[in-house]
Formats: C-alpha cells, sequence, structure tokens
C-alpha cells in the first residue's frame, strides 16, 4: 500500500503546486479491489472546488501509467479542514508564502 500512497504523494495539488494531495489531506481512503484496482476517496477542500476534476483526472492517469487502475470517490461530508493538513504541508505553505492556519 506504501506504493500507492507514494504514487498519490506525485500528484500536487493543481493550484497550490508545492504540496501534494495527500499533504493537503484530501485523500480521505485509499481501497483496493483487486491486484491492480483502487479506490481513491477524495474530499475537496470546499464543496465547489473546481480542482477536483483536475485531480481525479491526475490520479487517474497516474496510476494508469503504473500499471493500476482507480476509481476515485468524491466525498464531502466530513468536511475538509486545515487540521488535516500535514505539518509538512504546513512548512511548504509558509516556505511559499503562505501562512497556513494554526
Amino acid at each position: 500500500m506504501q506504493k500507492i500512497l507514494d504514487l498519490l504523494k506525485e500528484i500536487p495539488d493543481p493550484e497550490i503546486p508545492v504540496i501534494d494531495i495527500v499533504e493537503l489531506g484530501i485523500v480521505r481512503a485509499v481501497d483496493q479491489l483487486d491486484d491492480s484496482s483502487f479506490e481513491i476517496t477524495i474530499t475537496p477542500t470546499y464543496s465547489a472546488c473546481p480542482a477536483m476534476f483536475t485531480i481525479e483526472e491526475d490520479i487517474i492517469k497516474k496510476f494508469k501509467e503504473h500499471g493500476f487502475s482507480a476509481k476515485v470517490i468524491t466525498k464531502i461530508s466530513p468536511v475538509w479542514t486545515t487540521d488535516w493538513l500535514t505539518d509538512e504541508a504546513r512548512q511548504k505553505l509558509l516556505d511559499y508564502g503562505i501562512v497556513p492556519p494554526e
């Protein structure tokens, strides 16, 4: 499963490319369906986030490049919160010039 998480960590947030979608906290679950198929659950940072379509396409493309298939599920509940940002993401945001919430 670590290989799958590493693939997801290669996908940057389209709006703030210095952090990846795992660090951002939008990847909520990874479920293995069979040897090469996975279901990835993501939560948008806000309900009408237009980047979610790009993120879904990026996940599917990344998995296909590595011989896997991915089904992406978007869940809006529970609502994303900045508490889901990793410490690494907070530092990267700060280095990028965005002060993350405490």
